[in-house]
């Protein structure tokens, strides 16, 4: 599974292990990528952009803080 999210709502977003997601701030033209194992979760934000999303992989334990800038995608795996 594969799916596309923006920021126009804070949300909190699980994925199981084989899915990834791409977190887009504004127009993409560079993308970074990120693999998740069960257990971490990234807390991400865009700039200029009040808004929050969590992804988490199978469960919510160890976290990071990931800001995107305009211009950027970043997809995310659950390993």
């Amino acid at each position: 599974m594969r799916s596309v999210a923006n920021f126009k709502n804070n949300r909190i977003i699980t994925l199981r292990r084989g899915q990834s997601i791409a977190l887009v701030c504004g127009v993409p033209l560079v993308t970074r990528r990120i693999a998740l194992r069960p257990g971490q979760f990234l807390v991400v934000t865009c700039n200029a952009v009040p808004k929050v999303i969590v992804v988490g992989c199978e469960s919510f334990r160890t976290g990071r803080f990931v800001h995107l800038r305009p211009g950027q995608r970043l997809v995310v795996t659950c390993r």
